[in-house]
């Protein structure tokens, strides 16, 4: 069996489709070290001159009015002077603390600010948050700058508190884990699934093409299948060494961070629209639980991919179930469905890793129950039916490896 699995290893490294992978693989992460990272603009920045011409305006509006007599003006007036002089205090402390280089104090006013900004923005039609939320106009920006706003007020009160030296680029999330953290929120999960699924579509039907040598090696077509998902398996993990590279240049261009910082986590069960609010985990917490979410969908795509290949050895047809896995939660997915929809019972509705984590897939879905746990929960009875489905299958000479 070692010899077998020495074979199977060697050639799968030699694959030129696996090879081909790894490449293209490898020239994305290039592509975004060099072109993406260092023209990051999050919506959130730190930005002094932002706040000061903010601030500025405000207060030129509010010395103007100082000492007029204001009774009979609109409500709408009144309630501007009101807001401008509970918002502005903070943002000249704002700007205090960043001449300072006092970030503890900056993180402390920057928590209220959001916090205050957030409480008289939202549903109101004479405010407005930042326009880049508006540029996709999916009519649910004020929704998605909500959130935002709310996991503002999280990090900032968990910088406040920090015994840690904070930074800028921690505030922006430009070092290297929180990167990480936001590729893990957004696209990198499918990009590894879809990895995943390319080295292992043929991982089976390829031994049809030199049957004469694999029917030479005597052990049973189960034990095969084992060291070939194994094989797939550890090719999958390779897939972290362009990526790991990925991470070293970000972190030697922005700092590397660490596992302290903080990463909050929506509290799904709270009634987002009265009680919006994070719970906080660190940067640590989120990190390894999307690598077991992650490793777990991993199997998942592996076990599934060889056990098509036994019943319709066509690797197209693997290739599109695998798709169809991958791809599924877009046919069904749309923001507040889950107020509808029982999704939490859809093992696709947990492919976006990050966002499961986190519980931000909640907050699109409009749904509760969607959590890491039941995720686990789905997941690994599906690894087991196919391992043992795999298992039978193998004891009927139908669907041997090679006939």
């Amino acid at each position: 069996m070692w010899n077998y699995f020495k074979i199977e290893l060697k050639h799968f490294f030699l694959n030129i489709k696996n090879l081909a992978v790894y490449f293209l693989l490898t020239f994305t992460t290039l592509f975004y070290v060099i072109q993406i990272v260092p023209n990051y603009d999050p919506i959130e920045s730190v930005n002094k001159n932002e706040i000061e011409a903010r601030y500025l305006t405000r207060q030129e509006f509010l010395d103007g009015i100082e000492g007029q007599d204001l009774k009979g003006a609109h409500p709408s007036l009144l309630y501007a002077i009101d807001v401008f002089k509970a918002i502005n205090p903070i943002d000249k402390g704002r700007l205090d603390a960043l001449e300072e280089g006092d970030l503890t104090k900056y993180a402390e006013l920057t928590r209220d600010w959001y916090y205050i900004t957030n409480a008289t923005t939202y549903r109101n039609e004479l405010f407005s948050y930042n326009p880049k939320y508006y540029i996709n106009n999916d009519g649910y920006a004020d929704e998605d700058a909500f959130y935002a706003y709310l996991e503002q007020v999280a990090r900032y009160d968990a910088y406040s508190k920090a015994d840690y030296d904070l930074t800028i680029d921690a505030f922006e999330q430009r070092t290297a884990f929180q990167t990480l953290e936001r590729l893990l929120k957004d696209i990198l999960p499918i990009i590894l699934f879809v990895c995943v699924l390319l080295l292992a579509v043929d991982i089976v039907t390829k031994d049809r093409r030199h049957p004469s040598i694999i029917k030479g090696i005597p052990i049973t077509d189960w034990r095969k299948l084992l060291v070939k998902m194994i094989v797939v398996f550890i090719g999958s993990c390779a897939l972290l060494v362009p990526l790991g590279l990925g991470f070293l240049v970000i972190g030697f261009q922005n700092s590397f961070g660490h596992f302290h910082l903080p990463s909050p986590e929506y509290a799904a069960h709270l009634d987002y629209l009265k009680d919006g609010k994070f719970e906080m985990m660190t940067l640590a917490q989120f990190l390894s639980k999307s690598a077991i979410l992650l490793f777990v969908w991993i199997i998942v795509i592996i076990s599934g991919a060889v056990l098509l290949s036994l019943i319709f050895r066509q690797e197209m047809v693997n290739l599109f179930a695998g798709l169809l896995l991958i791809f599924g939660e877009n046919i069904y997915f749309s923001r507040k469905v889950g107020n509808f929809w029982d999704v939490q019972n859809f093992p696709t509705s947990y492919i976006q890793v990050g966002q499961i984590v986190s519980k931000q897939r909640n907050f699109y879905y409009l749904n509760n129950y969607l959590d890491w746990g039941l995720a686990l929960q789905l997941l690994a009875p599906i690894v087991i039916i196919l391992i043992i489905s795999m298992f039978f299958i193998t004891k009927n000479k139908r669907y041997m490896l090679i006939k």
